[in-house]
């Protein structure tokens, strides 16, 4: 494994990445970054995000991080790395190395090459809707650390992609690109069923969803969701976490908020009022459906143009069946408390009025409270209504009204 890994860059509307910066493992732990001379030259230069400026020199990551995090981002996620230490078993297991080997089906624009003169990247081989029953099998052999020969090899792409650690594969349907999500071992639910009933609920919210199909494959199930990262015609969307902006904001992890990430969308969203207002809606929806999964990781923007950003659709949003009592993020004045109220607390920093936020909140407990009618239409069965039927609106009663008269909207 090399010390250096080259940096590229995919532009709008391209097919063809440019060379962008390099990264520099220091001490086998720490990554530095540089823009490239010829890359800082080009007119239509962008910074990768806000805390990397268009300027000479290195860059540190943040303070107690191995990589910056808009690398990381672009990095494989806990799936992706349980599939590169089973197929690869890398001698060297430093951040630097998990993105040389993730391939091309990351999420977002950025690419990695060990070279600089030419992107060489293994290019594999496309994945159909026919191949699913062959790539869930390679996927339960990682999981129960099955033996991987050649044929399952073939089959398992560490990938990229927003989401977490239950086993995924990337392939193209009808000549559009998806991300297929499989049962997991020990599932007690469909959590494919599930994950795609929410999608469903989400819209109805008023949310942003990317497409979402629901496939029954004999004894297993399949989730395909439409990647937002792609443009029809192949060319790729930058792409970084809500995580990657906050901490460029110099907000710790343990301290990020909903309203942080509505006031990012305030000041770089080319849309700032609907971007804050859907921020706003998602938080509700999660409090609604008990998705307490909802870190800053599980929420994004997609580079837009300059220095915007519009906010992502919505992913990775469903019960969790946990019952835990808070959520990840902090949702008002009450911290990370789980209530209608505590969402109603800093409606200004959405910026909406009081009024404004409670009929949002309003319509969207109408909306969750027909959640049945909508699992059942979506493929989940009745024995899982009655699973999630215990944590989902769990609060749903909503604070007095605030007057109508007041309109404390946050100027922005």
């Amino acid at each position: 494994m090399s010390d250096h890994l080259y940096v590229w860059l995919y532009p709008p509307e391209g097919h063809e990445p440019r060379l962008c910066g390099r990264l520099d493992l220091i001490g086998g732990r720490q990554c530095l970054f540089s823009y490239a001379p010829e890359y800082l030259s080009r007119q239509d230069a962008t910074a990768l995000c806000p805390d990397l400026p268009l300027r000479p020199g290195q860059y540190t990551a943040p303070a107690s991080l191995e990589l910056h995090p808009i690398f990381e981002d672009a990095g494989p996620d806990r799936w992706g790395r349980r599939v590169i230490d089973r197929v690869y078993n890398p001698r060297r297991r430093a951040a630097i190395d998990y993105l040389a080997l993730a391939g091309e089906d990351r999420i977002g624009a950025l690419g990695f090459s060990e070279s600089d003169g030419v992107y060489q990247v293994n290019h594999a081989p496309v994945f159909h809707r026919g191949d699913l029953p062959s790539l869930i099998e390679a996927a339960r052999a990682v999981e129960l650390q099955m033996p991987i020969d050649d044929r399952l090899r073939r089959l398992l792409r560490p990938g990229g992609t927003a989401g977490g650690a239950r086993p995924k594969a990337v392939i193209e349907d009808d000549g559009i690109a998806w991300i297929a999500k499989f049962p997991a071992e020990g599932d007690d639910v469909d959590f494919c069923a599930i994950e795609h009933a929410s999608l469903r609920l989400a819209r109805l919210c008023g949310i942003e969803t990317p497409e979402s199909r629901y496939l029954q494959l004999g004894r297993s199930q399949t989730l395909l969701v439409k990647r937002f990262d792609r443009e029809p015609d192949g060319s790729r969307i930058h792409f970084a976490s809500a995580r990657t902006m906050l901490l460029g904001e110099g907000i710790q992890e343990d301290q990020m908020a909903y309203a942080d990430i509505a006031e990012f969308a305030r000041r770089f969203s080319p849309t700032p009022a609907e971007d804050s207002r859907e921020v706003f809606r998602r938080m509700v929806l999660n409090i609604l459906i008990e998705n307490t999964d909802d870190h800053a990781k599980n929420h994004a923007f997609l580079h837009s143009g300059g220095d915007r950003w519009r906010l992502s659709p919505v992913y990775d949003i469903q019960p969790q069946l946990q019952g835990i009592p808070y959520q990840q993020l902090i949702v008002g004045d009450a911290g990370t408390d789980p209530s209608l109220a505590n969402a109603l607390s800093q409606a200004g920093r959405f910026m909406l009025t009081p009024a404004e936020a409670y009929t949002e909140a309003e319509q969207l407990l109408d909306t969750v409270s027909r959640w049945r009618e909508v699992f059942l239409e979506s493929g989940v069965s009745e024995r899982d209504i009655r699973e999630l039927e215990p944590f989902m609106l769990r609060d749903a009663v909503l604070p007095p009204q605030p007057s109508r008269r007041r309109s404390g909207r946050s100027s922005g």
